[in-house]
């Protein structure tokens, strides 16, 4: 049997946010760990179980060359975590095809294209937990913004649920962690560009009454990444203060 120490994991988005909660989180666990970004954290270099790499999650080669350094340097992975991500507010009339093509490519293509070229390695393992980070923006209508990026995490969101059927006959789970507001740089920032009244209604429709830490999803992320979840395929796990309960 393969023990943590042995386990690899791929977290995308990993330089900075919930991804580098989700890599100290798989450290500390004992897991080798490639963290990929557009623009790596080179502080992640100074941790001897810790490969940083550039990547661009809506690129195909881009997916191939981080696999051929997952290859060479380890021959395995056990665990992607598709988390890089983007965040925009225009709503349905508000947003251009541009807009809307970069966060779908971003947001949606990405975890497709990160299951596509994952499932290969983890088939010759007979293994494999892929968790996909979608938004409680995928299940609802939030506040009748953000268009686009509503239909990128619904897409994340359905697809975790046909690839989770795929795979299962194949010793592959795939599960989605859909987050609330949670106090990362890139969400603080967007809901600042909103205004004060998008920030009081957050916290007067989350029961908690307060922003998630990149600290509360990655846990769910282990989780469901890990042996613990070795029967859970193809869930959403809302980690939200209770907002989809409200």
């Amino acid at each position: 049997m393969t023990t943590d120490s042995q386990k690899v994991a791929l977290v995308t988005g990993g330089a900075r946010g919930i991804g580098k909660a989700t890599v100290d989180r798989f450290v500390r666990g004992g897991l080798k760990v490639v963290a990929t970004d557009i623009s790596p954290n080179n502080d992640l270099l100074n941790n001897a179980h810790v490969l940083a790499h550039a990547h661009d999650v809506s690129s195909s080669d881009s997916w191939s060359s981080v696999l051929d350094v997952v290859s060479k340097e380890f021959g395995r992975l056990d665990i992607l975590v598709n988390n890089a991500g983007i965040g925009t507010l225009p709503d349905v009339e508000e947003e251009d095809e541009s807009g809307w093509q970069e966060m779908l490519d971003v947001n949606a293509k990405s975890i497709w294209l990160g299951i596509k070229a994952v499932i290969p390695l983890m088939r010759s393992n007979h293994s494999g937990s892929i968790v996909n980070v979608s938004s409680i923006f995928g299940a609802s209508g939030g506040f009748g913004k953000s268009a686009a990026y509503h239909a990128s995490k619904g897409v994340v969101s359905a697809v975790t649920r046909n690839a989770a059927i795929r795979y299962a006959s194949e010793n592959i789970r795939v599960n989605a962690v859909s987050p609330g507001f949670v106090k990362v740089a890139r969400e603080e920032k967007t809901i600042e560009e909103a205004g004060d009244e998008m920030s009081e209604e957050i916290l007067r429709r989350t029961p908690m009454n307060r922003w998630a830490d990149p600290s509360e999803i990655a846990a769910a992320i282990n989780f469901l990444a890990g042996k613990d979840a070795s029967y859970i395929t193809g869930v959403e796990l809302f980690v939200d203060g209770g907002w989809m309960a409200a």
